[in-house]
């Protein structure tokens, strides 16, 4: 049995809504440190690298540039447009780029009615402390049914070995009523079974709602990480 890497991701992705944007001129969406996080993201690549993404509710008075051809543009519908849009490396701010300077990836709203242009950024990438915790799955101690909706999984402590400062961390994995049998079933499935996944196995990713299985046999809801101190 080769070692597994289990990815907990633990917060929801922080978003935040621009609506009723004037796009007459030069768009810019300037993420609010208590509307999206605290802090707002660094790094210029964030939206390159997947860290974010911006999507607009589409309207007729819309233009996209031709890489759109592909994609639902139709009236109501959410449309990420992340490929046109640029991020300061500290700021906060997302520029959008318009089809006049980007025929390719550009975006351009309804440059008369602002009531038109409704827009949101998604984070979709840990940035924050506690956004994810990763354990290798030989540290795993024990899986423990809290209730009918709870299960505990036991790790040695993620700051070392059994005497250091936590000596054990505890992840609560939040599932469907009654589903301890089939959780527990899912995850020792995949640490077992070396022809089912190898590396990193993500048990639960609350920012992208990835779950464990495909199938979700355990419902898995959500997660929470807490550690122990010796």
């Amino acid at each position: 049995m080769r070692d597994k890497y289990l990815y907990f991701g633990l917060d929801a992705a922080a978003s935040e809504a621009f609506d009723n944007t004037d796009c007459s001129g030069a768009v810019t969406l300037t993420l609010n440190t208590s509307n999206f996080d605290n802090p707002t993201p660094d790094g210029v690549n964030f939206i390159k690298n997947g860290g974010m993404k911006v999507t607009v509710t589409a309207h007729a008075n819309h233009s996209f540039g031709s890489s759109y051809s592909d994609t639902n543009t139709a009236a109501g519908i959410e449309v990420d447009i992340s490929r046109s849009c640029t991020y300061h490396a500290t700021t906060g701010a997302v520029s959008i780029t318009l089809v006049a300077s980007d025929a390719v990836n550009g975006f351009t709203g309804d440059t008369s009615t602002a009531g038109n242009n409704d827009f949101d950024v998604i984070q979709l990438k840990p940035y924050l402390a506690g956004n994810g915790f990763v354990y290798n799955s030989r540290y795993l101690r024990g899986i423990h049914y809290q209730t009918a909706t709870t299960t505990e999984l036991h790790f040695q402590g993620k700051t070392g070995d059994v005497g250091a400062t936590h000596d054990v961390d505890t992840i609560t994995v939040t599932h469907g009523s009654q589903k301890f049998k089939e959780f527990a079933n899912e995850l020792t499935d995949v640490i077992a079974d070396d022809n089912k996944v190898n590396g990193m196995v993500v048990v639960c990713d609350d920012m992208r709602s990835l779950f464990l299985t495909t199938q979700n046999a355990s419902v898995i809801a959500s997660v929470a990480q807490t550690a122990t101190a010796s």
